[in-house]
């Protein structure tokens, strides 16, 4: 059985395609971190997001500072806090 984690990180694949705006693409990586946070230990979410971010070249598309801003977007949603917008999230 595949568990449900890696499940929903092959779903959101497709969508962190390099031809898609990346700010469309940080926002719906930012929506399934945060639907996600619950469905491992937080270490291994959060691993999992940066192996996929890296992988798909989102944090390099996302420019000079890429790891910080990607890393900023990915606490964020680990918390249920919204990076784009003020206030939470939920």
């Amino acid at each position: 059985m595949i568990p449900l984690l890696t499940q929903v990180i092959d779903r959101l694949r497709p969508l962190l395609a390099r031809d898609i705006p990346v700010r469309e693409r940080i926002v719906d990586c930012w929506l399934v971190i945060l639907a996600s946070r619950d469905l491992a230990a937080g270490d291994v979410v959060e691993d999992d997001f940066r192996c996929i971010a890296a992988a798909t070249q989102l944090i390099t598309d996302l420019g000079r500072h890429g790891r910080e801003d990607f890393e900023h977007v990915l606490r964020a949603g680990m918390r249920g806090w919204n990076p784009f917008e003020k206030g939470r999230a939920e």
